[in-house]
């Protein structure tokens, strides 16, 4: 079975399961334009110019979390990633459908193949919807986002991250919310796919997720952001590696 049926396979599952509890199950894996905004529109250029031009070993896609590498997380960036040929393709507020949007729009203009490509989206999902989209909706974005980077990119090795935790405790009814899709997500198996949690390592022995880390519950701090490199490089090395 080749990749576009077990793809299409895996989709079609969850989309059955959805049907039973949605009555448009589509608006996870749908395209969604957000041009019209300026700042997002600047934001989006840029990033495609950056792909353009730069090589590219490793490709982050997302949301504010991974947008936010630039801000919070600019140190640690320069210092871990940058030397790595890594480039950003992560813009605040976005659901599954902006990201789905972008790649389509975009073809992401690599001007060679990431050797890995890392996926954290899903969050504002249940963020803008309250809760409202289930969980099996929202895994079929991130799998939907998986699927075109399967198809754009036949030999690159691909990350699904875990939804970070939100909320100052593991009751918190969001973080609740995204453990379920991360438990969808964790027992789909594709080629050429990798579930990574790494959400334990932002927690305490509670549960707690710390301020220090996450100074709003949701987006990590410089420390955070040491966390996650410090907890996903090792999961990637192998795949640099390669020639």
């Amino acid at each position: 079975m080749n990749i576009k049926h077990i793809l299409l396979t895996t989709v079609l599952s969850l989309g059955c399961a959805i049907a039973g509890l949605s009555a448009d199950w589509s608006t996870s894996i749908t395209p969604v334009s957000r041009i019209n905004q300026g700042w997002w529109k600047n934001r989006y250029d840029g990033q495609v110019q950056t792909l353009k031009n730069q090589r590219c070993d490793i490709l982050f896609l997302g949301d504010s979390i991974t947008d936010f590498w630039d801000r919070a997380g600019k140190n640690v960036w320069n210092e871990v990633w940058a030397p790595l040929y890594t480039c950003n393709f992560g813009i605040s507020g976005d659901t599954t459908s902006e990201l789905i949007w972008r790649i389509d729009d975009s073809g992401l203009p690599t001007f060679s193949d990431p050797k890995v490509c890392v996926i954290m989206i899903g969050t504002n999902n249940t963020g803008r919807s309250n809760m409202q989209q289930p969980p099996e909706q929202t895994a079929l974005g991130i799998l939907t986002v998986a699927q075109r980077l399967l198809l754009r990119y036949p030999h690159t090795q691909v990350f699904i991250l875990a939804i970070f935790p939100r909320g100052a405790t593991s009751q918190d009814a969001r973080r609740i919310h995204n453990d379920k899709i991360n438990a969808i997500l964790a027992q789909v198996k594709l080629p050429r796919v990798s579930y990574v949690d790494i959400n334990r390592n932002f927690l305490d022995a509670q549960g707690n997720l710390s301020k220090d880390l996450f100074p709003d519950l949701l987006h990590p701090s410089e420390k955070g952001y040491r966390i996650w490199a410090d907890s996903l490089l090792p999961v990637l090395k192998p795949f640099l590696d390669k020639q």
